[in-house]
């Protein structure tokens, strides 16, 4: 009997023993692949995260890119802005003091139409070796539109002095498009000029204009022009000539009109006298 009771007492003790372990293994806070796995690396290694992230950019830096390279285009593309800006400002002089020339031009007052056309020659020189070295600023600094204006006044100066048109060779600081809008722009202004002839009954000078533009449609005629700026001037060019056609038509029929109420008159004065 002692024995027995022996036996069950220890059989007992070991039951409790083992559910009193279960219990403990599953009352404890059970970690998970996936939180360790989202901590820094760094961290997880015992490193400060701050240090790693360091040393990574240092090591991108050095191993992939030149960053020298980067800062020598970030200041050429800062100093073409400012040469940019230098190149508009001053431009605008030379675009004004043009249009003050043709205005001049306009009204007869040829001393100050040339002196304006100096202060453009000035500007566009004192410019001229900025746009050498950097050929980029001619178009995108309006350096190339205010010479346009520049040699579209220059040329009408010289056509009302002689009755030609200016020639490439002596506009030098034009190059072949710039010369060539200068032209086309040039015709507009001489519209201008032949319809005030006209109101003064100038048949000669408005015979003159249409000649000059007519001899210029022909000319243009065998240019190719591809879509741009010279294409858009010289569609314009066709409906330039028309105009000054028809105002040399417009004048024979008032020349002839008048000619007739003179012969009415005539033939009147005779009647009554007979």
């Amino acid at each position: 009997a002692p024995r027995m009771s022996l036996a069950v007492f220890s059989a007992s003790g070991v039951a409790n023993r083992f559910h009193l372990c279960v219990s403990l293994k599953n009352s404890r806070p059970r970690s998970t692949g996936s939180s360790r796995s989202k901590l820094p690396r760094g961290v997880r290694s015992g490193r400060p995260f701050a240090a790693t992230t360091n040393e990574m950019a240092s090591t991108t830096t050095s191993s992939f890119l030149d960053e020298a390279d980067f800062d020598a285009m970030r200041d050429a593309m800062q100093l073409f802005d400012e040469q940019r800006d230098t190149v508009i400002k001053r431009s605008r002089d030379i675009t004004k003091a043009s249009k003050v020339a043709i205005y001049c031009l306009h009204r007869g007052e040829m001393d100050k139409a040339d002196a304006q056309i100096a202060l453009a020659l000035a500007a566009a020189d004192e410019l001229l070796p900025l746009v050498t070295e950097n050929p980029q600023l001619r178009t995108s600094g309006s350096y190339s539109g205010g010479l346009e204006e520049y040699a579209e006044a220059a040329i009408f100066a010289h056509f009302i002095r002689t009755g030609m048109v200016l020639p490439a060779k002596q506009i030098q600081r034009c190059n072949n498009d710039e010369y060539l809008g200068g032209v086309l722009d040039f015709t507009g202004e001489l519209n201008r000029f032949c319809v005030a002839r006209a109101t003064e009954r100038d048949v000669a000078a408005v015979t003159k204009c249409r000649d000059v533009v007519d001899a210029l449609m022909g000319i243009f005629l065998k240019f190719d022009f591809r879509n741009g700026a010279l294409r858009k001037k010289y569609d314009g060019l066709k409906y330039t000539l028309k105009k000054m056609e028809n105002t040399l038509y417009e004048m024979s029929l008032t020349s002839a009109a008048a000619k007739r109420s003179r012969e009415d008159e005539g033939d009147a004065e005779d009647d009554a006298e007979e």
